[in-house]
């Protein structure tokens, strides 16, 4: 009898070392599997390869993971492969299932926002402010929440809300803040404000010396307000800052070619066509410019060429001169 109980006790506890075994290997290989998807998942989306990361993303999460950054990253691959609904539904699950975040609200609203532009119908973007605003709640240092908030009351044309948000932005303590007095100006610009955009666009150059944008577009208020020699002076600053940007130089010489000086606005295009040779409008341009100072061939084959790249204006002209 003793040794019937002893036989039996032995199996007993054979049967419970077995199973101990099992769970322990199973979550040793569960381990091993989750950390080799996060690997492989995590290597294709630095790497871009966005369509193999979701693979093991996708896994990561039937298993029921809670890893913020898997649906982040899952999320963004989503998104940037232009599969928005899904990034949508993805991060509605992780709303659920996840403490919030401002990463989170952030891609909720910018996934929506993406779904939204895409869509044919009657643009509505208040589930993508909702989501921007709680995004800024969680990280009032957010540059990203701001930008985008802007951009869409922009879009709707509601200019005042735009800047209260950049406003807001800009009194924060957040990288290159300056860069938000340039979203303000460029609202004033629209609203062809222009006395108020100079005072932002000069607020934002003596935040940041190098911004392009600000003396670009403060050429192109001068020359709104047909000041051309303030206009050529801040497109010579933008070229100071990027030799390689082609447009100052194109204003430049448009400015010259409607103060009927072709020959000078010739070498102004010549400049800009060194950097791009077959820019369909300068190439226009610098055609017309050598049709006005009576030299057919040269305007002949820049106008050839802006025909080629798609220019219409540039074939009716060949047209004409047959």
């Amino acid at each position: 009898m003793l040794i019937k109980r002893n036989f039996i006790f032995s199996i007993v506890i054979t049967v419970i070392f077995i199973s101990l075994c099992t769970v322990y290997y199973e979550q040793q290989n569960k381990k091993y599997t989750i950390d080799g998807f996060i690997h492989k998942a995590t290597h294709y989306f630095n790497n871009e390869e966005y369509i193999q990361s979701l693979r093991y993303y996708k896994k990561l999460i039937s298993m029921s993971v809670p890893d913020e950054k898997v649906y982040i990253n899952a999320a963004t691959a989503l998104i940037r492969t232009g599969y928005y609904q899904k990034a949508v539904d993805l991060l509605s699950k992780m709303e659920k299932e996840l403490p919030p975040s401002c990463e989170m609200y952030y891609l909720l609203a910018y996934s929506n926002y993406l779904k939204t532009v895409n869509d044919t119908g009657k643009k509505d973007f208040r589930t993508s402010i909702e989501y921007l605003q709680k995004s800024i709640v969680l990280d009032s240092r957010n540059k990203d929440s701001y930008k985008l908030l802007g951009s869409i009351y922009e879009q709707k044309r509601q200019f005042e809300f735009a800047r209260q948000w950049y406003k807001k932005a800009s009194m924060e303590d957040i990288d290159n803040s300056g860069e938000f007095y340039g979203f303000i100006a460029n609202t004033y610009f629209k609203q062809r404000r222009f006395e108020e955009a100079t005072k932002y666009y000069e607020k934002a150059l003596k935040e940041n010396k190098n911004y392009i944008s600000a003396y670009y577009n403060i050429a192109e208020i001068y020359k709104e307000e047909s000041n051309f020699e303030k206009s050529e002076e801040y497109y010579k600053k933008a070229i100071e800052i990027s030799p390689d940007y082609i447009y100052p130089y194109y204003q430049i010489g448009n400015l010259y070619f409607e103060n009927n000086e072709y020959a000078t606005a010739i070498e102004w295009y010549k400049k800009a066509l060194k950097i791009e040779p077959n820019e369909q409008n300068i190439n226009f341009f610098t055609g017309i410019a050598y049709k006005k100072i009576n030299e057919p061939e040269k305007a002949e084959e820049h106008l050839k060429i802006a025909a080629y790249s798609g220019n219409d204006d540039a074939l009716k002209e060949l047209k004409g001169a047959l």
